[in-house]
């Protein structure tokens, strides 16, 4: 019964939390780092739409410039790209609005050496929260998420963003 109720009361919260952020489109630049080959600094953009209730649903485009190593032979590089929708939840926390979102699309893996480049597409998923201070109609914030590459389990990796946007 204590479980239950624990639920009930957290749900009934969060649908009543405030937001810091208001209802309508925004849109953002995404500016950070991941810790796996292939990841390692990357840069995006994000739009997006907060529905009445907090719901927040829209689209994300991220480029990971990877990691060249050199060797006797040559270059090898490896690079991340991945685009896709997502899908989250706004919640006000004092000044911040922190969303919990679930991203959903495909991701592309490159790699390159000797000349020769080699790409490989795959489902992806990307859970993860962001945080954001508003700042009148401009926000930031930060943005944490785990890819994993569907079918694949060394291409996973955990990237930390900086981002700024405006809202409209």
């Amino acid at each position: 019964m204590r479980t239950v109720t624990t639920f009930i009361l957290f749900a009934v919260a969060i649908l009543y939390a405030p937001t810091a952020l208001a209802m309508g489109p925004s849109a953002a630049v995404l500016v950070g780092n991941g810790f796996n080959d292939g990841y390692n600094l990357g840069f995006g953009a994000r739009a997006g739409f907060t529905l009445p209730l907090s719901v927040y649903v829209g689209g994300t485009f991220v480029y990971h410039l990877g990691k060249t190593e050199s060797t006797p032979a040559g270059d090898v590089n490896l690079r991340v790209l991945y685009v896709g929708a997502e899908g989250g939840y706004d919640a006000g926390v004092g000044p911040l609005t922190l969303r919990p979102y679930l991203g959903l699309g495909y991701a592309s893996a490159t790699g390159s050496a000797l000349g020769l480049s080699s790409s490989e597409g795959k489902a992806a998923l990307w859970p993860g929260v962001t945080a954001l201070f508003g700042l009148g109609g401009l926000f930031v914030g930060a943005d944490a998420r785990y890819v994993v590459l569907l079918d694949t389990e060394d291409a996973n990796a955990f990237s930390v963003f900086a981002t700024v946007g405006t809202t409209f």
